[in-house]
């Protein structure tokens, strides 16, 4: 049988799932050649790489190396597992002692169910995840295995070339099927969920999905490009519960240096742990996924070139959040982030320097509603600051996430990393005037309510010229804070707000600053009661205990 070749150009490629699948399909084959001596002993195989560049490359196969390439990208293998919960198929019944949930120095025996599941294996995945030579028994690999079962190849039928490799090195019905299709490279043929992530054999408008050959053919290796993410939603009580998948899938703008580069940032993602998770993979919006993903990329050229310009690698990132609901695969959101220094820069601030879930959700959403704003070049939409719209979010979420340590030292990182050095003088005039204004009440409050003083150079507090315990003066700062932060709080109308400020804040104005700060307030009211709200939470103090607590592992 003639040897097949197939030439491809990132231009001609008609989505990202297709430019990510052109990468995947290079990384395997490089794998597959590089570190797998079961292939050569393949009598015949052909499977090479020519001329491989930023633009493109050219794939040259027989029917020999598509089986190779196809039995390396659908391993599996059988691992067992259990449950608890009563199940009609299992393979055998134990009883077995486990940890008290409710008491955990004691154990109890409980019957579970064991059974024995098909598993993916991934490739160059499972190599590049080094979490798999730790006690952390691969994290990121289990996370990518999870994806691909659920989401990708959640139904049986989809399922079978990874099923019948199961308990035989290869199988070729798969291999035929696409051999045959690639013999008519640009014949239309229809395309499929499990391949292209959101696809429907017919839209809303009853028009089908369709697609090339040699362009399907790419879909099957995009998803070992892809990077996933678990975006958590808060429950009642202010808890993160992870809910479906983002899939961030890189829009690839140079075939040959993302191919060198990606490995190695496969190679040094972080180990940590979160419940069952990677904590890195564990983000509050979606798009965050996309954004870190940009990060990674990028801080991994830096090391290596020096250059932080990653456009000249990607064009973006695709992010698709979907989700498990029953037996039906829901796509939440499907949206594109393009990689600005500018935006990357600000994702880098928030991912170190805040801690509540929240907190770190609004300023992402303003952050990516201000990357929107500014690309439309005839926007008349109010200008995106860091604090826009959190008047909104702290009128309404529950008074004791308010409480959360976390909140106070996101709140003054705000003001003390963000709006003090980030940002620019103009914007920062009101800004900085109201959390001096903040931090002047709650000072002057506590003296001439308590006669208590605050000493800088000391660090301690003063009374009657008398230092006094710290926990003493903080409660009492934190009483006066939370007193005013309340008050602001439940004045939810223009009206009212302004009435609260000018009786209560104002007098701590500077007299130079009244006109010009009288007009914000009465102009930018909204921006002016977030800032409040923000600047008098700043203003709870941090005990030292709390203060040790501030870490990474908070953040997840």
């Amino acid at each position: 049988m003639e040897d097949l070749k197939l030439e491809y150009k990132l231009a001609e490629l008609p989505s990202a799932q297709h430019r990510a699948g052109l990468a995947g399909l290079v990384l395997m084959v490089q794998y597959l050649r590089d570190t797998q001596p079961w292939f050569k002993e393949r009598e015949g195989a052909v499977l090479e790489l020519q001329n491989l560049n930023e633009f493109g490359v050219t794939l040259l196969l027989n029917l020999q190396g598509l089986q190779a390439l196809f039995d390396l990208t659908y391993q599996a293998f059988s691992e067992e597992r259990s449950t608890e919960k009563k199940i009609k198929k299992y393979d055998r019944l134990e009883e077995v002692e486990v940890p008290d949930k409710k008491d955990k120095t004691k154990t109890k025996r409980v019957l579970k169910y064991f059974y024995t599941v098909t598993t993916p294996q991934g490739s160059f995945l499972a190599d590049w995840d080094k979490s798999n030579d730790s006690s952390e028994r691969g994290l990121w690999i289990k996370l990518w295995r999870d994806v691909v079962w659920s989401i990708l190849k959640g139904r049986d039928k989809a399922r079978i070339p990874f099923n019948n490799r199961l308990n035989s090195a290869s199988y070729s019905q798969d291999v035929r099927n696409v051999w045959g299709e690639l013999q008519h490279p640009y014949k239309i043929t229809a395309q499929s969920s499990s391949f292209y992530l959101g696809a429907m054999a017919t839209n809303s408008e009853n028009v089908p999905t369709k697609d090339k050959a040699r362009y399907q053919f790419l879909l099957h290796f995009w998803v070992f490009v892809a990077q996933i993410y678990c975006p958590a939603i808060l429950d009642k009580d202010g808890n993160r519960e992870p809910t479906g998948y983002a899939l961030a899938i890189p829009d690839v703008a140079n075939l040959k240096n993302f191919c060198r580069v990606f490995p190695k940032v496969l190679r040094d993602r972080d180990l940590k742990k979160w419940r069952y998770l990677p904590r890195e993979a564990v983000i509050d919006l979606p798009e965050e996924g996309a954004l870190d993903l940009l990060l990674l990329l990028r801080d991994r050229i830096a090391r290596e070139t020096g250059d932080q310009e990653i456009r000249r690698l990607i064009l973006g990132v695709e992010l698709i959040h979907a989700e498990k609901v029953g037996n039906n695969i829901k796509i939440r959101s499907i949206s594109i982030v393009s990689p600005t220094r500018e935006c990357l820069d600000k994702y880098q601030i928030i991912k170190t320097s805040y801690l509540c879930p929240w907190f770190r959700k609004q300023r992402l959403i303003n952050l990516l509603r201000k990357q929107t704003d500014e690309e439309e070049l005839y926007s008349n939409l109010p200008k995106i600051q860091p604090w826009s719209d959190f008047d909104a979010v702290l009128s309404r979420i529950p008074r004791t996430w308010l409480q959360d340590y976390t909140f106070n030292h996101d709140a003054r990182n705000l003001f003390e990393i963000e709006i003090g050095i980030k940002m620019k003088k103009e914007i920062r005039d009101y800004a900085s005037i109201v959390y001096d204004v903040c931090q002047s009440y709650v000072r002057g409050k506590l003296e001439s309510k308590y006669k208590i003083k605050w000493h800088n150079g000391k660090k301690c507090y003063f009374q009657d010229k008398k230092q006094i315990p710290q926990a003493d003066g903080d409660d009492k700062k934190k009483k006066i804070a939370n007193e005013a932060f309340l008050a602001v709080r439940s004045r939810t109308e223009t009206t009212a707000f302004i009435d609260y400020f000018v009786s209560a804040l104002y007098p701590f104005v500077k007299k130079d600053e009244f006109v010009n700060f009288a007009d914000f307030l009465f102009n930018h009211t909204n921006e002016i009661r977030a800032l409040t709200l923000l600047a008098l939470s700043s203003q709870f103090p941090l005990n030292p205990k709390e203060e040790n607590l501030f870490s990474e592992e908070d953040a997840a």
